[in-house]
């Protein structure tokens, strides 16, 4: 049964003809020779065949382009990660400058404070670097659906 379980983890990718020759191999002899294992690939392929047979209705190639680069939806979230970075860089700049200026709060407690800004500003930074470089790099931005 182990050997069953192995070989139906390596029965997709044999019918996308994605394993190496002897792997393929391993799984076709043993489809062969396991009715149990033969039935999962069986279903496999019939569920191929069925999906390949689906039709989807078209979009108009206009009205597709109109939703994709809706200028409304590109400006709100442009405004959105502005609005998003003023504010945090605004209410952190606020909360340092009360919070450092009240001799009461230990020094301790106030570089604590500092390194968690810090942390979340680098982290904040951070993955709106990643979203940038994202964009410009996408390969498929130009894709047609």
């Amino acid at each position: 049964m182990n050997q069953c379980h192995d070989i139906q983890e390596l029965i997709s990718g044999y019918i996308d003809q994605e394993l190496s020759q002897q792997k393929a191999q391993r799984v076709r002899l043993h489809i062969e020779s396991c009715d149990s294992c033969r039935k999962v690939y069986e279903d496999l392929v019939a569920i191929r065949k069925e999906m390949g047979q689906l039709h989807y209705p078209e979009c108009e190639e206009a009205k597709l382009e109109n939703i994709m680069n809706e200028p409304v939806a590109k400006t709100l979230g442009l405004v959105g990660w502005i609005m998003l970075i003023i504010g945090l860089v605004g209410f952190m700049g606020w909360q340092a400058f009360t919070f450092f200026t009240q001799p009461v709060v230990p020094t301790w407690a106030k570089i604590g404070v500092l390194l968690i800004e810090l942390g979340v500003l680098g982290l904040f930074l951070r993955v709106l670097r990643q979203r940038l470089i994202a964009r410009k790099t996408d390969k498929y931005r130009n894709v047609k659906l």
